[in-house]
């Protein structure tokens, strides 16, 4: 059986119980037969109800596949609840929905509770049938939304009680809701001319790995760029052309915790994770992201390889939208170190958070191995800037 069982009874089921057996015995005395069906219908009665109680809800299952629909904030979304019922009928039962507030129930049926919502439904569902309930919902802030608890309440029979089913298990659906991204001025001071592997229209840096094309030779052309076998077909001296590149690849770097739980600015330093994730990816600029929030694996916080792409752009705001006030935050000293020893080093390193003087240290250690710094400031509430990182004269010396 997929649902916890409770039962509510009216106290007048128990009275209404000793009245039928009096009956019953007083039936004989008196030698009435209407005092004796009366008796029998209401003893009947009662076990019916003793019946349908115990074995209602036995054979009700409901559909738990692993769903995550993915929203930006303003959209319309749905819950999807596919019942189906091989057991005895349900009538006029209220179904109980609880789910978190990052989508709020169309219509304004849902009541709010805390951070969770709850929206009441008619229930009804006969032998053998397959029913699906849909919840229309608005996305309302970033996060995951999960339906936390399902109910359904049963009245007994001519309303003596009610049985309440509730689902034993954590429904699998999910509504991932995307960041919003706030605005980070100065991202332009992060453009280099120094060698790397991103593709630019205009750079002083060629990959001679990556031919071109070719081109007619002129007299300022090294002699040892002359593509002997095209200037043969071309019966002219033809110079060879390399890919331009330009060093360009960015490590986003977070800090969204102030001791063990998320810090105040935890929101806005979010956005500016999402705004400068749609920079790079409409640059073609390749990105890496760290994020100081615990998780299970050979990297122990969330960590996202050097990318590019518009999928390199979904799996970062799925990670931003998966963080909450439950997250087990990570040392971000330990993220630090971790990083500096065994993960790929960027050539650009943006910082956002609280820094310790711990933390000054390993970023200046990074910096030493010619890592540009900088950092994520708020000068206002939506609005971001980032400016060069500068160091205490104690760590410099240090």
């Amino acid at each position: 059986m997929e649902w916890k069982k409770y039962s509510i009874e009216d106290t007048s089921l128990g009275i209404t119980g000793v009245l039928a057996l009096f009956l019953f015995f007083a039936s004989f005395y008196f030698k009435s037969f209407l005092i004796f069906f009366t008796a029998v219908f209401l003893l009947l009665f009662i076990f019916l109800n003793s019946f349908y109680l115990k074995h209602v809800g036995k054979k009700l299952s409901i559909e738990n596949k692993k769903i995550r629909n993915k929203f930006f904030p303003n959209e319309n979304g749905e819950w999807v609840l596919t019942f189906e019922n091989k057991g005895l009928p349900i009538m006029k039962g209220t179904l109980k929905v609880f789910f978190d507030d990052q989508v709020a129930p169309l219509d304004g049926y849902g009541e709010q509770r805390l951070a969770k919502y709850e929206v009441n439904l008619p229930f009804s569902v006969s032998y053998q049938q397959k029913l699906i309930v849909k919840i229309p919902f608005k996305t309302i802030k970033r996060g995951t939304a999960k339906i936390r608890s399902i109910e359904m309440s049963i009245p007994h029979f001519f309303g003596l009680g009610e049985t309440v089913l509730e689902y034993k298990y954590l429904f699998l659906q999910e509504a991932l809701v995307y960041p919003v991204a706030i605005t980070v001025m100065n991202k332009s001071l992060f453009l280099s001319e120094r060698l790397g592997e991103s593709n630019v229209n205009h750079s002083l840096n060629e990959d001679f790995f990556s031919p071109a094309g070719t081109r007619d030779y002129v007299y300022s052309d090294s002699f040892n760029r002359i593509n002997w076998k095209a200037s043969a077909r071309a019966q002219t001296l033809q110079t060879k052309l390399f890919d331009h590149v330009s060093e360009t690849g960015w490590n986003i770097s977070l800090n969204v915790a102030n001791g063990h739980s998320l810090a105040s600015q935890a929101e806005q330093l979010i956005s500016s994770a999402a705004e400068l994730a749609y920079y790079l990816t409409k640059h073609h600029i390749p990105f890496s992201l760290c994020i100081n929030i615990r998780i299970a694996g050979t990297v122990p916080f969330y960590y996202i390889p050097a990318g590019g792409g518009k999928e390199q752009l979904q799996k970062v705001l799925e990670v931003l939208a998966l963080i909450d006030p439950n997250s087990f935050t990570y040392p971000y000293e330990k993220m630090l170190s971790f990083y500096n020893r065994h993960l790929m080093n960027q050539p650009f390193f943006i910082h956002g958070g609280i820094r310790s003087d711990a933390s000054d240290s390993l970023l200046h250690s990074i910096k030493q191995k010619g890592t540009s710094l900088f950092e994520i400031h708020f000068a206002e509430e939506e609005k971001a800037s980032l400016l060069p990182m500068t160091f205490a004269k104690d760590v410099v010396e240090k």
